[in-house]
């Protein structure tokens, strides 16, 4: 295996690790996780005759945008439960000064 495949494999195993740790909610490794992956993916990009490997960085990409679609799906189910809770609090607060007052 060549220099720049055997990066390209370390590259999708490491879109493949965030997308695990993102299934099984390990949020708060993700922004290390993320930054790793951002700056091998730089250094394997700046690298001289990485565009002979075009294909599979578009294929790379793609699953990248794909995976980010799914963080933000997450994190706007995310927000719709904080904002759940956040109504379930005002409402039991409301609800005690009802009834003590």
């Amino acid at each position: 295996m060549s220099e720049a495949a055997a990066r390209l494999a370390a590259l999708r195993a490491g879109l493949d690790a965030i997308a695990a740790a993102l299934e099984q909610d390990y949020l708060a490794v993700l922004p290390g996780m993320i930054d790793r992956h951002d700056a091998a993916v730089r250094e394997f990009c700046a690298l001289p005759g990485a565009n002979a490997n075009a294909t599979e960085v578009r294929a790379l990409r793609d699953a990248q945008q794909v995976l980010v679609e799914r963080m933000r799906e997450r994190q706007a189910r995310l927000l719709e439960l904080i904002r759940r809770q956040r109504q379930t609090s005002q409402a039991a607060t409301a609800y005690a000064g009802a009834a003590a007052g």
